[in-house]
C-alpha cells in the first residue's frame, strides 16, 4: 500500500552530499524503509557513517557493510559487545565514561544542548580530551537558537581537536560539518494508496461506520477503501483522496482496515485510491491526518 521511490531517496542524498558529509540515522529498520535496502543506496553513494539505536542493528550493518563506522545512540549496557563488533558507543554521563575508559572502547561524547533526552549538560570539559572520545555530537531539536547551539559544538570540536557531527534534519543548511540525519533523506519518496473494495448506495438520514459517526446529508454513493487505522490512517481522517485524478472526501470514522469515501459513478470496485503521491502532497496529508513526517514514514503501511 506504500510505494517507495528509491531513486528519490538517492537523489535527496546526492543533493545533501554536495554540502555535507552524512551520518545516516538508520535506526528502527531505517525509519521502516528497510536497513538492507537503504544500505545498498549508501554503498552506491559512498556513505560509510551510520547511527543506530541498538547493538543488534549495528551488527546487522557490520555484517552487510564491513567497511563502515557505526555509532550506537543512547545508553548501552553491553559495552563489551560493542567492542567485539567494533561499534562506537555514546558517552552520556561521567559514570559511562569511566566504563568506556576501563574497557578502552571507542566512543563519541554526546552533549545535551537543551532537549533533555541524552548527553551531558555539564562536566564534559573534564573528559573531552580523552583519546577514547573520537568525536563529539549533539542533536538540534528546534529552530530557535539552532545556530548558536551548532556553533557551540563546532567551537568545542575545533578547540579540542575533535571530530563532530550535528544531528537533526533542522541542522541541514546550518553547518558545513557532518550531519546526522534521517527524515529529510526520505522526503517526497513515498506514495500511499489503497483500493475500492465495495460500493454502497445510501440515502439521506442513513449513517455510515461505527457509532453512526456520519449521517448522510443527501442520497449518494459510498466507496469502501481497504485502508484504515491499522495502516496509519487517523481514526477521523478528514482529508481528500484522489481516484482517477479526481478528488473525493473521506467521511466518518475509519475502521481498522477500511475507510469511507463519498464517490460518484466514475468510481468502480478495484480503482486505486491515492492518499498522497502524485496529486496530494505529503504535507497536505500529514496536516489532515494530524501527524508528523516521522509518523508518516513509520506508520503508513
Amino acid at each position: 500500500m506504500r510505494y517507495v521511490n528509491e531513486s528519490m531517496i538517492e537523489s535527496n542524498l546526492s543533493n545533501i552530499l554536495k554540502n555535507n558529509e552524512v551520518m545516516w540515522v538508520i535506526k528502527d529498520d531505517a525509519y521502516s524503509f528497510g536497513i538492507e535496502r537503504m544500505l545498498y543506496i549508501a554503498i552506491k553513494l559512498g556513505i560509510k557513517h551510520f547511527a543506530v539505536k541498538s547493538i543488534d542493528e549495528g551488527i546487522l550493518i557490520r555484517n552487510k557493510y564491513y567497511d563502515s563506522e557505526i555509532l550506537v545512540l543512547g545508553k548501552t549496557k553491553d559495552i563489551k559487545r560493542l567492542k567485539a563488533y567494533n561499534l562506537i558507543g555514546t558517552i552520556n554521563d561521567y559514570d559511562e565514561y569511566l566504563r568506556y575508559k576501563e574497557l578502552n572502547v571507542r566512543a563519541h561524547l554526546a552533549i545535551d544542548v537543551g532537549m533533555n533526552r541524552f548527553g551531558m549538560k555539564r562536566g564534559y570539559l573534564a573528559i573531552i580530551n580523552d583519546k577514547i572520545i573520537e568525536a563529539i555530537y549533539t542533536h538540534i531539536y528546534e529552530e530557535n537558537e539552532a545556530l548558536d547551539k551548532i556553533n557551540l559544538i563546532e567551537n568545542l570540536a575545533n578547540n579540542y581537536g575533535k571530530k563532530y557531527h550535528i544531528g537533526g534534519s533542522i541542522a541541514y543548511g546550518k553547518t558545513k560539518g557532518m550531519i546526522r540525519i534521517g527524515r529529510i533523506i526520505y522526503e517526497n519518496s513515498t506514495k500511499f494508496f489503497g483500493n475500492i473494495v465495495n460500493i454502497k448506495k445510501v440515502v439521506v438520514g442513513e449513517t455510515v461506520g461505527y457509532d453512526s459517526s456520519y449521517c448522510v446529508k443527501k442520497d449518494c454513493m459510498i466507496g469502501i477503501c481497504d485502508i484504515g487505522y491499522v495502516n496509519g490512517l487517523s481514526l477521523f481522517y478528514n482529508g481528500k483522496v484522489s481516484i482517477n485524478n479526481k478528488f473525493y472526501d473521506v467521511i466518518g470514522r475509519c475502521c481498522m482496515d477500511q475507510c469511507f469515501i463519498i464517490i460518484d459513478n466514475l468510481v468502480s470496485i478495484g480503482d486505486c485510491v491515492e492518499f498522497y503521491g502524485e496529486n496530494i502532497s505529503e504535507d497536505e496529508f500529514i496536516i489532515k491526518n494530524n501527524m508528523t513526517k516521522y509518523e508518516l514514514f513509520l506508520q503508513m503501511h
